[in-house]
């Protein structure tokens, strides 16, 4: 089956060419490199506009442009990277030119047999094979064999014959079983392909999650590496979240961890994002936990430590506004000195410099709260949350 596209409309009074693809494809666009390359003033059509690809009998038409390309008589527009099945009679806008595909039988042209020069041998040629016969058929007909006219004659057809054939043209046909020509325009060329994909897309859609019946194959497998790429960097950042927990608990003399998930996990045993890979995936030395639930307890871990912060800073904040409370003060007052001196606001002013002086000497404020409110309130609050979940027993 051949394909041959034809400018219907360039949009800039340029003469309308076409192409012909027999089974393979090709780059259009006005790039000196492009199989078919179509000029364009006005610069619309980019340099590499469209991809013919050939398939199983089947020829595709992929957007490849800046511009995009569309389909003449309808809103649809081809989606970039997407290849999109070509049917007899489609007509594609790329820029300000129209090109209109039609699909042609080996050996035939607009519906006609193609005939590869003007001497051929006809069907009948050896039907007659007694000199007498065509002897008297010569007569018949008005010549003799000794006719100079008639030589004359035979021989200016023959060189006619001859003349009007092309070098390349002028050979001997072997002939050849003709192949059956299917002519099935698809309507729904993404449900096709997708019939036409091995089990092996339709498990990984489920998977993900995602349907995959509007990507032929070359597109499921672009897809493939570009989820294996997103699962990497998705691995390594939970393995940098993890240290980074474990780095703010002991800066901040926290000394929290889970003992039941504190080991057998390679997200948090592994040292580097492609051992930890190897060990999910069990490509490596199995570990004793399953891929499954040492990402779902890595996760459960960070919402715990966020929790646990947030409970944390409540109770600091809290705990820092009460230590400053007036009532909270003049109990500290009435401690260090003698209820008479506390008579003016001078006095209270001067009694409250010594007691933050006191709280200041003694042990820094910052620090105590962090021991005090902060460190109680996020132990006690990875102590609540962790209990409503039951470790994993390997």
């Amino acid at each position: 089956m051949q394909l041959v596209f034809e400018v219907c409309n360039t949009g800039s009074g340029e003469p309308a060419s076409c192409k012909t693809f027999d089974g393979v494809g090709g780059v259009i666009g006005r790039g000196i490199g492009c199989d078919w390359v179509i000029p364009d003033a006005s610069r619309l059509l980019s340099s590499h506009h469209g991809l013919v690809s050939y398939r199983d009998g089947q020829y595709f038409f992929t957007d490849i442009s800046s511009n995009g390309i569309g389909v003449s008589g309808s809103a649809e527009r081809l989606c970039k990277g997407q290849a999109r099945l070509i049917s007899e009679g489609d007509v594609y806008q790329l820029g300000p030119v129209d090109i209109r595909a039609r699909l042609v039988a080996p050996g035939r042209q607009n519906g006609r047999q193609v005939f590869f020069g003007n001497d051929t041998i006809p069907d009948d040629a050896f039907l007659v094979l007694d000199p007498l016969r065509a002897l008297d058929s010569e007569q018949v007909h008005g010549s003799s064999p000794g006719d100079p006219e008639a030589l004359k004659l035979s021989a200016a057809r023959a060189a006619c014959a001859l003349s009007h054939c092309p070098l390349e043209r002028d050979h001997l046909i072997v002939p050849r079983w003709a192949e059956p020509v299917t002519e099935e325009a698809s309507t729904q060329p993404a449900q096709v392909t997708a019939a036409s994909r091995a089990p092996f897309w339709s498990q990984f859609a489920d998977a993900m999650g995602v349907p995959l019946d509007t990507l032929d194959t070359q597109a499921c497998e672009a897809l493939a590496i570009k989820v294996a790429g997103l699962f990497r960097q998705t691995i390594e950042g939970l393995q940098q979240s993890l240290r980074t927990r474990d780095e703010l608990n002991g800066e901040l003399n926290l000394g929290w961890t889970v003992p039941a998930i504190k080991s057998h996990n390679p997200l948090k045993d592994c040292t580097d994002t492609p051992s930890a890979l190897a060990s999910l995936l069990g490509l490596g030395e199995p570990g004793p936990l399953p891929a499954e639930v040492a990402v779902a307890q890595a996760f459960r871990e960070m919402q715990i430590h966020q929790l646990a912060l947030v409970v944390a800073c409540r109770a600091a904040i809290r705990g820092a506004v009460e230590a400053f409370a007036p009532s909270h003060l003049l109990l500290c007052f009435e401690r260090q000195d003698m209820p008479a001196r506390f008579s003016t606001d001078g006095a209270h002013w001067r009694a409250y410099q010594r007691h933050y002086r006191h709280l200041i000497d003694e042990q820094p404020l910052g620090e105590q709260l962090l021991r005090n409110q902060f460190s109680k309130a996020y132990a006690e609050q990875v102590r609540l949350v962790a209990t409503l979940h039951a470790p994993y027993p390997g």
